[in-house]
Formats: C-alpha cells, sequence, structure tokens
C-alpha cells in the first residue's frame, strides 16, 4: 500500500514537472513573439517565474538574453545590468556566439568575470625515500643501513588557490598522509635487524604554480613552495632474524608507539610538475612533487625494547617523499561591471 502511493505520488511530481516544463516552453516562445511585435514591456514578466525552474539550459540561455534586450529596447539599463549580473553568476564562463546581438555583446562587454578563488580535492600516494643518514649501529661494528621506499601510503587533501595572472597561481595545499618505510642492517656476521615505521602526518605547503603554456584547454604547471608537517603518530615494528645455523631464532616486536622518539614538526621544501584539464567550471589534475624534510626525524631517547632485545637503533635521518595524486579544482567567479 505505502509502495503504491509513493509510486502514485512519483508520478504526479513528474508529470507536473513535465507540465512545468511545457508551458515554460510555451511562455519563452510567446515572450519572442511578444519581443518581435515591440511590447518588450511585458516580456520580464511573463519569463522570470521559468527561470527559477522550467526551462532546459539552452532556453534559460535564450530567456536571460531576452530579457536583457526587453530592458534595453525599453530604456531600463540598471535592470539590464542587474540581470546581466545574474545571468553571468550562473555562467561565468559564457562565450559570445555568432548568434548573439549587438545590443546584447555591448552590455556584456562592459562587464568582466574574475576567478577569484579555486577551491580543490585531491587524493593520492607517497613513497618515501630517506636522505642525510647518519648511521648508528647496536652491534658497534657497523655494516651500513639499507632502506627500502616500496612501501605506498595514503594521501588526502585540499587546496586553495588564487589567479596572480594568465601564468602565476599561489596556493595553499593542507593534507592528511601517511609515510611508511622500511629498513634493514646485518648484525655482526649472524643476524639481521629489521625495522618499519609509519608516520601519521599533518602538512601544509604554500606554492607558487607557473602555467607557461596551453594546449586545448590542457594546461601543464610547475610548482615551488615550502610547507610545515605536524606529525600525528608514528608506530615501529622492529624484527631479528638470527641465521646462525648452529643458534636460530627469530624476534618480532608488535606494533609500539614510536612518537616520543619522533620530531613533532619539519620544514619541508616542495617542488612538483603537473597539468590540469579545463573543464566547465573548473580543472581536474594530475600532480607529481616532492616534498624534502629539512630536520632530523630522530630524538635521542633511553634505551627501549626496540634496541635492547631486537637489537635495533635509529640512524639520523631526514624524511622525504614523493606524492603522486589526481584531484579536481572548483572556480568561483565573480562578475563585476567595468569602470566607465
Amino acid at each position: 500500500m505505502i509502495r503504491s502511493a509513493s509510486l502514485l505520488l512519483l508520478l504526479v511530481s513528474v508529470s507536473i514537472y513535465s507540465l512545468n516544463a511545457q508551458d515554460c516552453s510555451v511562455n519563452l516562445r510567446n515572450a519572442e513573439s511578444l519581443f518581435n511585435s515591440g511590447r518588450v514591456e511585458e516580456v520580464p514578466v511573463l519569463l522570470e517565474s521559468c527561470l527559477k525552474s522550467g526551462f532546459t539550459s539552452a532556453e534559460e540561455l535564450s530567456a536571460y538574453k531576452l530579457i536583457i534586450r526587453s530592458y534595453l529596447f525599453d530604456d531600463k539599463a540598471d535592470l539590464a545590468e542587474e540581470m546581466m549580473l545574474e545571468f553571468l553568476r550562473k555562467y561565468p564562463e559564457y562565450e559570445v556566439s555568432q548568434t548573439d546581438n549587438s545590443d546584447f555583446i555591448y552590455l556584456l562587454n562592459k562587464f568582466r568575470v574574475k576567478p577569484v578563488i579555486q577551491l580543490g580535492l585531491r587524493g593520492g600516494f607517497n613513497l618515501a625515500y630517506i636522505l642525510g643518514k647518519n648511521e648508528n649501529t647496536v652491534s658497534g661494528v657497523p655494516e651500513g643501513t639499507s632502506y627500502s621506499n616500496d612501501n605506498v601510503s595514503l594521501s588526502l587533501g585540499g587546496i586553495i588557490r588564487y589567479r596572480i595572472n594568465e601564468e602565476f597561481e599561489a596556493g595553499l595545499e593542507l593534507d592528511y598522509s601517511e609515510v611508511s618505510f622500511s629498513c634493514s642492517e646485518k648484525f655482526l656476521s649472524y643476524a639481521l635487524v629489521s625495522y618499519r615505521e609509519k608516520q601519521r602526518r599533518l602538512e601544509s605547503a604554500l606554492n607558487v604554480y607557473y602555467s607557461p603554456w596551453n594546449f586545448s584547454g590542457f594546461i601543464p604547471y610547475f610548482k615551488v613552495g615550502a610547507g610545515l608537517a605536524f606529525n600525528l603518530s608514528t608506530e615501529g615494528v622492529s624484527g631479528f632474524n638470527n641465521y646462525d645455523i648452529n643458534n636460530p631464532f627469530e624476534r618480532a616486536s608488535p606494533d609500539i608507539s614510536r612518537t616520543d622518539y619522533r620530531e613533532q614538526a619539519d620544514i619541508l621544501a616542495v617542488a612538483g610538475i603537473g597539468c590540469k584539464y579545463k573543464l566547465p567550471s573548473g580543472y581536474l589534475f594530475v600532480d607529481i612533487d616532492t616534498r624534502l624534510g629539512t630536520v632530523n626525524q630522530s630524538i635521542p631517547g633511553l634505551p627501549s625494547d626496540q634496541e635492547l632485545y631486537y637489537f635495533f637503533t635509529d640512524d639520523s635521518f631526514r624524511l622525504n617523499t614523493m606524492r603522486f595524486s589526481l584531484g579536481y579544482i572548483f572556480i568561483i567567479y565573480k562578475p563585476e561591471r567595468l569602470p566607465e
């Protein structure tokens, strides 16, 4: 019973919408006839209610243009300008077509539409790599630590950009990032010490973007900047594998917090490239950058189980990431009247 009532309500709603759309299409044809017969003062009243709902996209464009022209012919310049502002708020990227009348184009050219700000979302992954190593060891006989950057980690964030001119933009990127790496070290001549770490961080970066080319909507760019990374938490897992055939054994730790052994903040240098593709009201983009940490991540502390039981001790090192991301940027425009 309830399902039948819901279906009936849906059919009634669709029928009402269909009838309203048909009425608005008739109103548009009647308004065009009124305009052609010189009764321009009647056009806005006939069309304005349908601008809220009832028109198709093409009909809505025609209705806006017809109302604007009617106000111009009726010597109501202020109302024509108000309607032009409303038109440009809804269609900020409108480009003049061959069918546009000269009076409409004349008024349109008295306005400009500025891309005030750009807001975006992005998602992707990080690959960590280590620089600035100063190796430490428990064994007393350094064998060299081997670091691996094959751990792919999540990266999500938002973007705010401001357009300076045709080629330059400035922007702020805010991200949640997970950064993982692994390392291993030979212990004397009979064992292997392994370690895996994951950091969860909040990152921010102020960048400048340079876009020297535009290939039919494909816009490559370069970016440089600087930022900060704040360590939310760090977890580590250690392992000790004794492969001495006369005395073999393995030890593996659970995930334990290493937050107290890591710097809370890092200063980042940013450099990267990307390409964005123009879509209505925004851009789809792909971005590749590197974020170079400048602060030694290791904080010396009292020997822990990592060192006493698994024979692992931290190197001094700088943590860096290579970031790959895909996202969308929405452009917020501001139409305004040009000064006389």
